[in-house]
């Protein structure tokens, strides 16, 4: 059965030999190719620039550096230099050349060069570019792949840059990952079916009845997700809109135990109890309740509760003040809840933080503008 293999021992295999192997290695690879600059010593260099000359002359040696590598099919420093390279497009400068590296790192087998790669993807490819178009079957590989930071990196890709095309080729996939039992997966399929919907409004009917099955989730991050996604689809179709009214108790009830629960620590922020999917909820029943008296009934008391017992020394509270207020004034509340809510405008017109006098004030103009 082995009979294909040689397993005897080859007399010109010493110690000595393979030593000498893996010195002339080192020296070829290493030593004689000394490694790049790191990211953080550019970041040192440009930041002790004293003149915006100066600046462009650091980034363009880097640039002609990082370049003369990318013509190397050996180099193994292409990941340490594309993170800088991405860190100069930040900065504004071009970095056009480095879009198919970016494709070649994202079909690599390691992860800390896919990683790299999608990001810089993310960052320098749009749909007008051709490399953008090639990025599709690399995406449909990982999507499928055993590993679920590869598959959620892949996501992360797809919900940031997709186009029609993208959404079309790979909404099967991405449907998939949706009714997956890893939560990990499944916030993120979530909200990359938010950007095909976006970009693809036709395909949203595939997604109605699971975002009532997700509504019951217990895990905040798909929940989040969820009302996102929906509060999208809400404001593209008005049939959509129609079909989610049925969803307005759920969302009273999951907003009024937010606001009496105990302490958690996994979900608090600065003593509120998740602002994040408290905001996500008064969103969408803003959309859900604008111009319907029978719906905008169901949720006066809440929006009561939620104005009355939030706390408002930290900004979380505020920022889940601002949008009770937008949703008082947006449905069709009782004229007690508008008195409230202008009355939590003039409070933060008193706030001592100027971006919350300055909402607060923005906000009040456009009510007297209603009015």
């Amino acid at each position: 059965m082995y009979s294909s293999i040689d397993y005897r021992y080859s007399p010109g295999l010493t110690i000595n030999n393979i030593k000498q192997v893996i010195n002339e290695t080192i020296e070829t690879n290493i030593l004689r190719k000394p490694a790049p600059t790191r990211l953080r010593e550019l970041i040192r260099q440009i930041r002790a620039c004293r003149t915006a000359a100066e600046e462009r002359a650091v980034v363009n040696t880097e640039c002609a550096y990082i370049r003369s590598t990318f013509r190397e099919t050996d180099c193994i420093w292409k990941c340490r230099n594309m993170a800088k390279l991405l860190y100069i497009h930040m900065l504004g400068y071009p970095a056009h050349f480095g879009q198919v590296e970016c494709l070649k790192l994202a079909a690599s087998s390691k992860y800390t060069d896919k990683r790299i790669g999608y990001l810089g993807a993310m960052l320098l490819l749009d749909e007008r570019t051709d490399v953008h178009v090639l990025l599709t079957n690399c995406l449909k590989n990982d999507l499928n792949s055993s590993t679920q930071f590869v598959v959620g990196t892949a996501l992360c890709t797809l919900a940031a840059i997709a186009s029609p095309e993208m959404a079309r080729d790979l909404c099967n996939d991405v449907e998939r990952l949706i009714v997956s039992t890893n939560a990990f997966l499944r916030k993120k399929a979530i909200l990359c079916a938010f950007r095909f919907v976006r970009r693809v409004p036709e395909l949203m009917e595939d997604y109605l009845p699971k975002c009532e099955v997700f509504l019951a989730d217990k895990n905040h991050g798909i929940l989040i997700a969820t009302i996102t996604l929906i509060t999208e689809m809400c404001e593209q179709s008005l049939p959509v809109l129609r079909y989610f009214k049925s969803i307005i108790p759920t969302l009273v009830r999951m907003l009024k135990s937010l606001t009496v629960t105990g302490y958690s620590p996994e979900h608090l922020v600065s003593g509120v109890s998740d602002p994040f999917l408290q905001v996500k909820i008064l969103r969408l029943l803003r959309v859900l309740g604008h111009g319907d008296s029978t719906q905008s009934e169901i949720m006066n008391d809440v929006l009561a509760q939620v104005a009355t017992s939030t706390e408002t020394s930290k900004n979380a509270g505020n920022a889940i003040l601002y949008e009770t207020v937008l949703t008082i004034m947006n449905v069709e509340s009782e004229n007690s809840l508008r008195v409230l809510a202008v009355n939590i405008l003039g409070r933060f017109l008193l706030n001592n933080d100027k971006n919350i006098r300055f909402i607060g004030l923005l906000t009040l103009v456009k009510t007297v503008h209603k009015t």
